[in-house]
Protein backbone atom coordinates (compact mmCIF):
# COMPACT_ATOMS: atom_id res chain seq x y z
CA UNK A 1 0.00 0.00 0.00
CA UNK A 2 1.47 3.19 -0.92
CA UNK A 3 -0.29 7.22 -0.52
CA UNK A 4 -2.00 7.30 -3.78
CA UNK A 5 -3.40 10.82 -4.87
CA UNK A 6 -7.30 9.53 -6.56
CA UNK A 7 -8.23 13.27 -7.90
CA UNK A 8 -7.34 16.81 -7.43
CA UNK A 9 -8.89 17.45 -3.93
CA UNK A 10 -8.38 14.28 -2.77
CA UNK A 11 -5.43 12.22 -1.01
CA UNK A 12 -5.67 8.79 0.15
CA UNK A 13 -3.79 7.86 2.94
CA UNK A 14 -2.47 4.43 3.85
CA UNK A 15 0.70 2.68 4.94
CA UNK A 16 2.89 0.35 3.81
CA UNK A 17 2.30 -3.32 3.97
CA UNK A 18 5.91 -3.59 5.84
CA UNK A 19 4.23 -0.22 8.41
CA UNK A 20 1.02 -2.12 9.24
CA UNK A 21 2.92 -5.03 9.84
CA UNK A 22 5.30 -3.23 12.55
CA UNK A 23 2.64 -1.65 13.82
CA UNK A 24 0.44 -4.67 14.73
CA UNK A 25 2.32 -5.07 18.39
CA UNK A 26 0.90 -1.92 19.08
CA UNK A 27 -2.73 -2.56 17.78
CA UNK A 28 -2.75 -5.35 20.63
CA UNK A 29 -1.09 -3.35 23.09
CA UNK A 30 -3.67 -0.44 22.56
CA UNK A 31 -7.02 -2.77 22.27
CA UNK A 32 -5.88 -4.21 25.75
CA UNK A 33 -5.57 -0.91 26.93
CA UNK A 34 -8.86 0.69 26.01
CA UNK A 35 -10.17 -2.88 27.84
CA UNK A 36 -7.95 -1.40 30.91
CA UNK A 37 -9.32 1.91 30.47
CA UNK A 38 -12.76 1.35 30.24
CA UNK A 39 -12.75 -0.92 33.63
CA UNK A 40 -10.79 1.87 35.29
CA UNK A 41 -13.40 4.21 34.10
CA UNK A 42 -16.48 2.28 34.68
CA UNK A 43 -14.98 1.87 38.70
CA UNK A 44 -14.67 5.90 38.84
CA UNK A 45 -18.72 6.31 37.71
CA UNK A 46 -19.80 3.48 40.01
CA UNK A 47 -18.05 4.18 43.24
CA UNK A 48 -18.21 8.04 44.97
CA UNK A 49 -15.05 7.47 47.28
CA UNK A 50 -12.58 7.19 44.84
CA UNK A 51 -14.51 10.78 42.70
CA UNK A 52 -12.20 13.26 44.94
CA UNK A 53 -10.46 17.01 44.22
CA UNK A 54 -7.55 15.84 45.28
CA UNK A 55 -7.48 13.00 42.57
CA UNK A 56 -7.55 15.67 39.77
CA UNK A 57 -4.29 15.51 38.85
CA UNK A 58 -4.05 11.53 38.25
CA UNK A 59 -7.33 11.85 36.28
CA UNK A 60 -5.98 14.45 34.37
CA UNK A 61 -2.98 12.11 33.61
CA UNK A 62 -5.30 9.41 32.73
CA UNK A 63 -7.18 11.24 30.17
CA UNK A 64 -4.48 12.11 28.27
CA UNK A 65 -3.73 8.03 28.35
CA UNK A 66 -7.35 8.27 26.58
CA UNK A 67 -6.25 10.86 23.91
CA UNK A 68 -3.07 8.95 23.40
CA UNK A 69 -5.46 5.62 22.75
CA UNK A 70 -7.90 8.09 20.71
CA UNK A 71 -4.98 9.33 18.25
CA UNK A 72 -3.36 5.87 17.49
CA UNK A 73 -6.53 4.26 16.35
CA UNK A 74 -7.71 7.52 14.53
CA UNK A 75 -4.79 7.30 12.19
CA UNK A 76 -4.33 3.44 11.99
CA UNK A 77 -7.74 2.99 10.54
CA UNK A 78 -7.88 5.99 8.46
CA UNK A 79 -4.47 4.20 6.79
CA UNK A 80 -6.03 1.01 7.17
CA UNK A 81 -9.41 1.86 5.66
CA UNK A 82 -7.43 3.98 3.23
CA UNK A 83 -9.83 7.06 2.85
CA UNK A 84 -9.82 9.77 0.51
CA UNK A 85 -8.86 13.26 2.87
CA UNK A 86 -9.36 16.68 1.35
CA UNK A 87 -5.53 18.15 0.29
CA UNK A 88 -5.64 20.47 2.90
CA UNK A 89 -7.11 18.62 5.51
CA UNK A 90 -4.19 15.85 5.07
CA UNK A 91 -1.58 18.49 5.87
CA UNK A 92 -3.05 19.63 9.12
CA UNK A 93 -3.71 16.27 9.92
CA UNK A 94 -0.16 15.28 8.84
CA UNK A 95 0.92 18.26 11.40
CA UNK A 96 -1.21 16.74 14.00
CA UNK A 97 -0.06 13.02 13.69
CA UNK A 98 3.21 14.28 13.42
CA UNK A 99 3.34 16.58 17.05
CA UNK A 100 0.30 15.28 18.85
CA UNK A 101 2.28 12.27 20.84
CA UNK A 102 5.22 14.28 21.73
CA UNK A 103 2.49 17.04 22.63
CA UNK A 104 0.52 14.96 24.86
CA UNK A 105 3.91 13.14 26.79
CA UNK A 106 5.07 16.74 27.26
CA UNK A 107 1.45 17.57 29.40
CA UNK A 108 2.14 14.56 31.14
CA UNK A 109 5.45 14.93 32.46
CA UNK A 110 4.21 18.82 34.30
CA UNK A 111 0.97 16.77 35.20
CA UNK A 112 2.99 14.61 37.63
CA UNK A 113 4.85 17.69 38.39
CA UNK A 114 1.85 20.09 39.53
CA UNK A 115 0.90 16.43 41.64
CA UNK A 116 3.76 16.56 43.58
CA UNK A 117 3.98 20.25 44.27
CA UNK A 118 0.39 20.01 45.38
CA UNK A 119 1.50 16.97 47.54
CA UNK A 120 4.04 18.74 48.96
CA UNK A 121 2.04 21.94 50.39
CA UNK A 122 -0.55 19.37 51.09
CA UNK A 123 2.18 17.36 53.62
CA UNK A 124 4.38 19.93 54.53
CA UNK A 125 2.59 22.73 55.22
CA UNK A 126 -1.14 21.06 56.18
CA UNK A 127 -2.62 23.53 53.36
CA UNK A 128 -5.73 21.58 50.86
CA UNK A 129 -5.01 23.34 47.79
CA UNK A 130 -7.97 21.70 45.92
CA UNK A 131 -9.90 24.03 47.92
CA UNK A 132 -7.65 27.42 48.66
CA UNK A 133 -6.40 27.42 45.70
CA UNK A 134 -8.73 26.18 43.66
CA UNK A 135 -8.51 29.52 40.82
CA UNK A 136 -4.85 29.02 40.57
CA UNK A 137 -4.95 25.23 39.69
CA UNK A 138 -7.29 25.99 36.94
CA UNK A 139 -4.68 28.82 35.57
CA UNK A 140 -2.02 25.83 36.07
CA UNK A 141 -4.52 23.74 34.22
CA UNK A 142 -4.71 26.16 31.22
CA UNK A 143 -1.33 27.00 30.71
CA UNK A 144 -0.46 23.37 30.97
CA UNK A 145 -2.02 22.18 28.03
CA UNK A 146 -1.72 26.20 26.01
CA UNK A 147 2.21 26.59 26.75
CA UNK A 148 3.07 23.59 24.93
CA UNK A 149 0.95 24.29 21.85
CA UNK A 150 2.81 27.63 21.79
CA UNK A 151 6.51 25.98 21.74
CA UNK A 152 5.44 23.85 19.02
CA UNK A 153 3.93 26.49 16.46
CA UNK A 154 7.26 28.77 17.08
CA UNK A 155 9.37 26.04 16.76
CA UNK A 156 7.84 25.73 12.72
CA UNK A 157 7.23 29.59 12.29
CA UNK A 158 10.93 30.45 12.86
CA UNK A 159 12.19 26.85 11.31
CA UNK A 160 13.56 25.22 13.75
CA UNK A 161 10.88 22.34 13.18
CA UNK A 162 9.95 20.69 10.03
CA UNK A 163 7.22 18.74 8.97
CA UNK A 164 8.39 14.90 7.76
CA UNK A 165 6.09 13.33 5.76
CA UNK A 166 6.94 9.81 3.79
CA UNK A 167 5.08 7.67 1.28
CA UNK A 168 3.27 4.58 2.81
CA UNK A 169 4.76 6.29 6.28
CA UNK A 170 3.85 8.17 9.49
CA UNK A 171 4.36 11.47 9.38
CA UNK A 172 6.84 13.13 11.87
CA UNK A 173 8.61 16.51 12.26
CA UNK A 174 12.63 16.80 11.91
CA UNK A 175 14.72 19.20 14.07
CA UNK A 176 17.00 21.59 11.84
CA UNK A 177 19.74 21.47 14.80
CA UNK A 178 21.35 19.61 17.49
CA UNK A 179 20.21 22.60 19.45
CA UNK A 180 16.48 22.61 18.97
CA UNK A 181 17.12 18.94 20.39
CA UNK A 182 18.69 20.08 23.21
CA UNK A 183 16.45 22.77 24.05
CA UNK A 184 13.58 19.73 23.72
CA UNK A 185 15.07 17.58 26.03
CA UNK A 186 15.49 19.98 28.42
CA UNK A 187 11.90 21.73 28.31
CA UNK A 188 10.30 18.31 27.87
CA UNK A 189 12.34 15.69 30.15
CA UNK A 190 15.24 17.01 32.15
CA UNK A 191 13.22 20.14 33.75
CA UNK A 192 10.15 18.10 34.72
CA UNK A 193 11.75 14.75 35.76
CA UNK A 194 14.92 16.71 37.96
CA UNK A 195 11.45 18.93 39.71
CA UNK A 196 10.04 15.70 40.11
CA UNK A 197 12.24 14.55 42.20
CA UNK A 198 13.23 17.18 43.78
CA UNK A 199 9.55 17.19 45.19
CA UNK A 200 8.72 13.70 45.71
CA UNK A 201 12.42 13.70 47.94
CA UNK A 202 11.22 16.70 49.66
CA UNK A 203 7.81 15.08 51.10
CA UNK A 204 9.37 11.88 52.08
CA UNK A 205 12.25 13.78 53.86
CA UNK A 206 9.68 15.72 55.37
CA UNK A 207 7.62 12.22 56.36
CA UNK A 208 10.93 10.61 57.78
CA UNK A 209 11.59 13.50 60.21
CA UNK A 210 9.79 12.26 63.77
CA UNK A 211 12.64 13.85 65.86
CA UNK A 212 10.63 16.61 67.47
CA UNK A 213 7.20 15.23 67.88
CA UNK A 214 6.82 13.69 71.22
CA UNK A 215 3.11 11.68 70.72
CA UNK A 216 4.44 7.94 69.90
CA UNK A 217 1.17 7.37 67.64
CA UNK A 218 1.54 10.64 65.33
CA UNK A 219 5.17 8.94 64.83
CA UNK A 220 4.00 5.77 64.31
CA UNK A 221 1.26 6.79 61.92
CA UNK A 222 3.92 9.45 60.11
CA UNK A 223 5.72 6.15 59.69
CA UNK A 224 3.40 4.23 57.53
CA UNK A 225 2.51 6.94 55.39
CA UNK A 226 6.28 7.51 55.05
CA UNK A 227 6.88 3.67 54.06
CA UNK A 228 3.59 3.97 51.78
CA UNK A 229 4.42 7.38 49.95
CA UNK A 230 8.05 5.84 49.12
CA UNK A 231 6.66 1.92 48.20
CA UNK A 232 3.65 4.27 45.64
CA UNK A 233 6.54 6.50 44.81
CA UNK A 234 9.06 3.89 43.39
CA UNK A 235 6.90 1.90 41.82
CA UNK A 236 4.95 4.10 39.83
CA UNK A 237 7.68 6.20 38.56
CA UNK A 238 10.61 3.09 37.68
CA UNK A 239 7.93 1.92 35.42
CA UNK A 240 7.17 5.78 34.53
CA UNK A 241 10.92 5.93 33.51
CA UNK A 242 11.36 2.42 32.31
CA UNK A 243 8.72 2.93 29.61
CA UNK A 244 7.92 6.77 28.72
CA UNK A 245 11.79 7.69 29.07
CA UNK A 246 13.17 6.18 26.27
CA UNK A 247 10.69 7.40 23.80
CA UNK A 248 10.52 11.15 24.63
CA UNK A 249 14.42 11.34 24.68
CA UNK A 250 14.49 9.22 21.23
CA UNK A 251 12.11 11.72 19.80
CA UNK A 252 14.25 14.08 19.42
CA UNK A 253 16.77 12.15 17.31
CA UNK A 254 15.46 9.23 15.33
CA UNK A 255 12.69 8.99 12.93
CA UNK A 256 8.78 7.51 14.08
CA UNK A 257 8.75 5.24 11.33
CA UNK A 258 12.42 3.22 11.79
CA UNK A 259 12.22 -0.03 13.81
CA UNK A 260 14.13 2.14 16.89
CA UNK A 261 10.97 4.81 16.84
CA UNK A 262 8.60 2.03 16.41
CA UNK A 263 9.95 0.03 19.26
CA UNK A 264 10.04 3.31 21.66
CA UNK A 265 6.37 4.20 20.80
CA UNK A 266 5.39 0.53 21.88
CA UNK A 267 6.67 0.54 25.27
CA UNK A 268 5.19 4.52 25.55
CA UNK A 269 1.78 2.49 24.82
CA UNK A 270 2.91 -0.18 27.40
CA UNK A 271 2.49 2.24 30.03
CA UNK A 272 -0.40 3.66 28.87
CA UNK A 273 -1.95 0.56 29.24
CA UNK A 274 -0.69 -0.21 32.94
CA UNK A 275 -1.37 3.01 33.94
CA UNK A 276 -4.71 2.99 35.33
CA UNK A 277 -3.54 -0.65 36.86
CA UNK A 278 -0.60 1.04 38.66
CA UNK A 279 -2.82 3.76 39.98
CA UNK A 280 -5.40 1.41 41.49
CA UNK A 281 -3.05 -0.79 42.83
CA UNK A 282 -0.83 1.53 44.79
CA UNK A 283 -3.79 4.00 45.82
CA UNK A 284 -5.57 1.87 49.10
CA UNK A 285 -8.84 4.04 47.63
CA UNK A 286 -9.17 2.50 44.69
CA UNK A 287 -8.32 -0.78 46.49
CA UNK A 288 -11.07 -0.34 49.15
CA UNK A 289 -13.67 0.42 46.46
CA UNK A 290 -13.10 -2.88 44.20
CA UNK A 291 -13.42 -4.45 47.65
CA UNK A 292 -16.62 -3.25 48.39
CA UNK A 293 -17.87 -3.74 44.26
CA UNK A 294 -16.79 -7.63 44.55
CA UNK A 295 -18.79 -7.83 48.07
CA UNK A 296 -21.81 -6.49 46.47
CA UNK A 297 -21.70 -8.89 43.50
CA UNK A 298 -20.58 -11.92 45.91
CA UNK A 299 -24.01 -11.23 47.89
CA UNK A 300 -25.88 -10.66 45.49
CA UNK A 301 -25.06 -13.95 43.45
CA UNK A 302 -25.53 -15.78 46.82
CA UNK A 303 -29.05 -14.74 47.09
CA UNK A 304 -29.59 -15.37 43.24
CA UNK A 305 -28.58 -18.86 44.61
CA UNK A 306 -29.69 -18.69 47.46
CA UNK A 307 -33.24 -16.72 48.05
CA UNK A 308 -34.77 -15.72 51.27
CA UNK A 309 -37.44 -18.39 52.62
CA UNK A 310 -40.77 -17.04 53.40
CA UNK A 311 -42.54 -18.84 56.27
CA UNK A 312 -46.37 -18.69 56.05
CA UNK A 313 -48.09 -19.50 59.53
CA UNK A 314 -51.66 -20.83 59.17
CA UNK A 315 -53.99 -20.48 62.10
CA UNK A 316 -56.78 -23.25 62.66
CA UNK A 317 -59.88 -21.64 63.59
Amino acid sequence: MNNTTTSSSCVVLSWSSSTVDARTATLYICSIAVVIHALFWIQFSLCSSVRQKGMMWIYAYLLTDLFLLFRFFLFYFQRIAEVCIPTVARIYLCYFEATSKIYTNTIQSYILLALNVCRYIQIVFNRNVYLKHIYIIILVHLLMYTLPIVNIAFQFLVNWTQLWKQLGGTCDIRYTSIYVQVYNLILIYIIPVCLNILFLSLCIRFMNQTKSIQNQQIVNNRRKFYRKLLIQSITFYTIWFLLWSPFVISFQFINVNTVAGIATSSLNYIQVAIDPAIVAIIDVRFTKAWKAAWRKIKNYRQAKIHPPITTVIVRKR
